[in-house]
């Protein structure tokens, strides 16, 4: 093969790499009403910025992710405290939840919440009786809420001290990962979690 046609099949493959990524980057093709956590979350925002929308959400970066033991315990382990257990969010089947919740905090002898400046998120495989770490949190951002887009893909609804929210796609079987960061910065301070735990019947300041 001569340079030339060497030359313009580089320079093809990388077009074509190209346009893959940029069609990438614009897509994010999840409808508000396809979930009812994502609903409510949206719902949220739009509560205090009429214009939030998730068309507002573009492309940041995609990677794989590891899996490593996490540091909660199953429901279906003695130690598991019940408290946790309005908050794992189960897959359709019932086999496996997620939990943003166990590793990040507990309550105190008067029922107040105690937050940890962490948050693990977790994979709980109640048959195999396993726990997975597939994605943990300092205290500069944090996962508002989950769910199950089908059965490998998980979605994070997330949000950050920069006031830009944050989705995170990640799929179990081919382990990786995609995030999605709002465009704007917002002017308020989130407060979903608080609406969150009222849901749950919990209350913090």
């Amino acid at each position: 093969m001569s340079c030339k046609e060497s030359n313009k099949k580089e320079t093809k493959t990388t077009e074509i790499q190209q346009t893959e990524s940029n069609l990438e980057i614009k897509r994010f093709d999840l409808d508000k009403n396809s979930n009812l956590k994502l609903s409510k979350w949206v719902e949220y925002y739009q509560s205090l910025e009429p214009n939030f929308s998730l068309e507002n959400f573009e492309f940041k970066s995609k990677d794989t992710f590891n899996i490593i033991q996490g540091n909660v315990f199953g429901n279906y382990d003695i130690n598991f405290d019940s408290i946790y257990s309005n908050f794992l969010i189960y897959r359709n089947d019932k086999k496996k939840y997620i939990d943003i919740d166990s590793y990040n905090w507990s309550l105190d002898e008067n029922n107040e919440l105690i937050f940890s400046p962490d948050q693990e998120i977790n994979v709980v495989d109640i048959n195999n009786k396993t726990v997975e770490r597939i994605a943990f949190r300092g205290p500069s951002q944090w996962v508002e809420n989950a769910f199950w887009q089908n059965d490998s893909l998980i979605i994070l609804l997330e949000n950050d001290n920069e006031k830009q929210p944050e989705i995170t796609e990640l799929n179990l079987e081919s382990r990786i990962v995609r995030s999605f960061k709002y465009r704007d910065t917002l002017n308020f301070v989130s407060k979903y979690s608080k609406l969150r735990f009222k849901e749950k019947g919990l209350k913090y300041e």
